[in-house]
């Protein structure tokens, strides 16, 4: 059950992707736009699309709000052009994992450049 639902996040990451920079045109998006991990439930009726995006916090903001109202429109597409039974319901999240990355790796400069000097 869990290989078809890895493959199932897999196709969905790589096909939401296509979606988005070919299909989707909302103002709001923005200039780079890249999902990081597909999570499909159990029963394969929801999944939750994690996206990073380049820019500041209000970007970041108004990108998700952009892909969640196209949200039922990148569905109708994938159930055009996939061939699965059910196309879940997909929702769109901010992953902060690269930001979070970040400020541990700025953490750890400093810690070196700043540490005791013998």
């Amino acid at each position: 059950m869990y290989d078809r639902i890895d493959s199932i996040n897999s196709l969905l990451k790589r096909e939401i992707s296509r979606v988005i920079s070919l299909d989707v045109k909302d103002h709001r998006l923005g200039q780079l736009v890249s999902i990081t991990s597909v999570s499909t439930s159990r029963d394969l009726q929801n999944a939750t699309a994690h996206v990073t995006v380049l820019g500041d916090s209000k970007v970041k903001k108004d990108t998700i709000h952009g892909l969640n109202s196209a949200s039922k429109f990148i569905q109708r597409i994938l159930r055009k052009e996939l061939n699965i039974k059910h196309i879940p319901s997909i929702r769109f999240v901010i992953d902060d994992s690269l930001d979070e990355a970040d400020k541990i790796l700025k953490l750890l400069n400093s810690a070196s450049t700043d540490g005791p000097k013998s």
